[in-house]
């Protein structure tokens, strides 16, 4: 029995609070009551006073008990407003009834109805987007104003807005209780709170019924909108975070810590990729493929963003499992090729370098699948591109064969790989950045260690575009050959 009627009061209470969405909204409105309420006890104040000191010759009992209870209702509303700090989920409910009942009281002061009167708590009602509300606030409304109608038909003054009448050259001001001035006329009080009925509080009641059904449509309305909104807010949310946990599968992916190989002292080497989207279809990656032999790569794939993302690290992958086997670098480009291709319905395709650094010797084995030039340095020269045979890119065609090319490397070389989202860095102007300007960064760091010359490099980009978007991915490798001399 009890469970019973815990869910019964937990099921009403869920529906007289709404969703969890409409707490913040409903807290703003609440603050928006108080001070609605605020401005009326000030007003009522000021009624008084003006009446008390004569500005309105009206009768003072008229005005100031009828006043002074309301001032005293929106006492104790504030006070409560204040206590549950505008956060509480009946509070709402408070103030309906207390709106409602202070101007159900002010409206039965009056015999030229002001129907806004009657209108105002329903309007206001609106701003919670709570149909059950809206609809509790008319049907308080209809019933607290059919009182203040009878009421005021008994007890309310003749005339607020002072009727005057004419006699010879002199303006008198007339008013009085409307009920004992019927009543000198002659009609029962039966037919004056029926007359009241049928032409002051039907047809107000009719105009009434109009803005609630005009009201509720507009909560309904806007509440649709405001679910539709906030279930577009938690989709685009979830997708930011699944980017977000994207973003960081594909950075842990690539090699991230420096130094990549503390215990080899015959090279050094430090890469860094910055995605123009959340994930990006560039890639770099370096590894051991024995004790001897050092593999580098640098790849960047067609398109951005998630599709880019997914295909980098297939080709990753498959690039890294070709090369561990012990091939050549044109043997790992054709094998990958082979593989991508068999299943790329989608049609993307990837630029690689790929070279294979036999670590005592210096010796360097490369193929270039469509890729940018790379950049090599040579103690006593400056950095300069290197204009390498280019090969199809990966997974553009079946059946390419790939060649490579060999260099040596002395002790205090270095080699700087890129992808184009270097060279075609764009300012807000759209000039390019461009590979004179690249070389010119990398020249004015020759003594720099490979994460210096990434910075210097990054730094000289961001000088150029300034506040401009980054379009493309910008991925930078930088490695040093030391020799067996510094180890």
């Amino acid at each position: 029995m009890t469970e019973n009627k815990k869910s019964f009061w937990g099921d009403l209470r869920e529906k007289l609070t709404g969703d969890d969405m409409f707490h913040d909204n409903e807290v703003n409105a609440n603050r928006l009551g108080s001070l609605i309420l605020l401005v009326s006890g000030i007003l009522l104040g000021i009624i008084i006073i003006l009446t008390v000191i004569g500005v309105f010759p009206l009768p003072l009992e008229s005005v100031l008990s009828p006043s002074i209870q309301a001032i005293v209702e929106i006492l104790i509303l504030l006070i409560l407003c204040r206590i549950a700090k505008n956060d509480a989920w009946w509070l709402k409910y408070v103030l309906m009834i207390g709106l409602v009942l202070v101007y159900a009281r002010l409206d039965s002061m009056l015999t030229h109805k002001v129907s806004i009167l009657m209108v105002l708590p329903v309007v206001f009602s609106s701003r919670y987007f709570s149909r059950n509300l809206t609809r509790f606030t008319a049907i308080l409304s209809t019933v607290a104003f059919f009182f203040s109608a009878v009421w005021g038909a008994m007890h309310g003054f003749i005339n607020l807005n002072i009727v005057t009448m004419e006699k010879g050259t002199e303006m008198i001001a007339t008013g009085g209780f409307i009920g004992e001035t019927v009543r000198n006329a002659g009609v029962s009080d039966g037919m004056l709170i029926m007359n009241t009925l049928l032409y002051d509080y039907i047809p107000r009641w009719m105009m009434f019924s109009i803005t609630a059904i005009i009201s509720s449509n507009i909560v309904s309305r806007g509440r649709e909108m405001i679910i539709s909104q906030h279930e577009k807010d938690v989709k685009t949310a979830r997708i930011e975070y699944e980017l977000n946990l994207a973003n960081a599968i594909q950075a842990d992916m690539l090699p991230n810590i420096y130094p990549a190989f503390p215990d080899r002292s015959e090279f050094d080497i430090f890469a860094t990729m910055d995605p123009a989207k959340e994930v990006g279809g560039d890639f770099y990656d370096f590894f051991l493929i024995d004790d001897d032999h050092l593999c580098m790569v640098i790849a960047d794939v067609s398109g951005k963003g998630v599709p880019a993302a997914l295909f980098m690290m297939a080709s990753k992958i498959i690039i890294a499992n070709n090369a561990k086997m012990n091939k050549s670098p044109a043997q790992i480009l054709t094998d990958t090729n082979e593989a991508i291709c068999s299943n790329n319905r989608e049609e993307m395709f990837v630029t690689v370098w790929l070279g294979i650094l036999e670590i005592s010797t210096g010796k360097l084995t490369a193929a270039n699948a469509g890729h940018e030039y790379p950049v090599f340095f040579s103690p006593g020269e400056k950095y300069a591109l290197f204009k390498d045979k280019h090969g199809f890119v990966i997974g553009g065609m079946r059946g390419i064969k790939y060649t490579e090319y060999e260099t040596v490397l002395e002790p205090g070389s270095k080699i700087f790989l890129y992808t184009d989202g270097l060279p075609e860095a764009t300012d807000a102007e759209g000039k390019m950045f461009g590979a004179e300007r690249m070389l010119e960064a990398l020249n004015g760091s020759l003594s720099c260690n490979p994460v210096s010359t990434l910075d210097n490099v990054k730094l000289s980009v961001d000088s150029f575009v300034k506040q401009a978007e980054q379009f493309d991915d910008l991925t930078m490798l930088c490695f040093e050959y030391k020799g067996k001399t510094n180890k």
